[in-house]
């Protein structure tokens, strides 16, 4: 399976657009997410491939207005201040003199529902499955996924950057990849899949996010945004070591 180290999301999902080292004199700001939508369009050829192994399409809920050119669009559900209501705690960093761009913590949180139809004589599950519930998280390698409860469905690539607007508080990407991840892919050979799917390309997505700038009792203090730029730092530096020996 083929190693992106080019950085961001969404992500929907599989690394974060990061420039590092951040110049001393840069002051970023923290934002967070407050609403936006996630736009997909399926692969026909990643389709087809699922329907051979016993899973076809059979529904989409959509619960937004997608972009022009994609089929189906998912809202992001806004933050909560009540802990027992789900709700978006993404926020990142960005110096508008740099262009720097950092995943600081949280997840985006998305409304909205995928079902299969199941050939039970190929896959050992009920005629119909569905996934809803979707989070868009990222680990400390700044690797982007999207899971459902208990299982993470795709893995996210892009080589872009968000394209940042500070007036409009706004922010947009698109070519966004989502792949099947190594553990959706054993999900399924584990119900009698024949093959392992393991980076296959299911799906493209467009992301459109609108923010704020972060409370400050909500924002990290400066020697934590320190230590994720110096962990940014690392993780470009390991890419371009990675693609230097391949």
């Amino acid at each position: 399976m083929r190693n992106y180290h080019l950085p961001i999301l969404l992500g929907l999902t599989t690394t974060v657009a990061v420039y590092a080292p951040l110049p001393v004199q840069a002051e970023p700001k923290t934002y967070q997410e407050v609403s936006g939508i996630e736009s997909i369009r399926f692969e026909s050829e990643g389709l087809a491939i699922l329907e051979s192994l016993g899973l076809s399409l059979a529904s989409v809920e959509g619960t937004a207005e997608p972009a022009p050119g994609f089929p189906y669009a998912w809202n992001l559900i806004p933050p909560s201040s009540d802990p027992n209501i789900k709700g978006t705690t993404f926020t990142f960093s960005y110096d508008d003199e740099t262009g720097v761009y950092i995943p600081i913590s949280g997840t985006e949180e998305f409304s909205g529902r995928i079902a299969f139809n199941v050939d039970t004589n190929k896959l050992a599950f009920s005629p119909q499955i569905e996934f809803k519930d979707f989070s868009i998280s990222f680990n400390q390698n700044f690797d982007f996924f999207v899971e459902t409860p208990g299982l993470r469905l795709f893995d996210i690539e892009s080589s872009g950057l968000p394209t940042i607007d500070l007036e409009n508080q706004t922010w947009s990407l698109g070519d966004i990849n989502l792949i099947v991840s190594q553990e959706f892919s054993d999900y399924l050979v584990n119900a009698g899949a024949s093959q392992s799917i393991a980076g296959l390309k299911l799906l493209e997505a467009q992301g459109e996010r609108d923010f704020i700038e972060a409370d400050s009792k909500t924002v990290n203090e400066p020697g934590s945004v320190l230590a994720i730029l110096a962990a940014a730092s690392a993780a470009l530096a390991v890419g371009k070591c990675h693609r230097s020996a391949s």
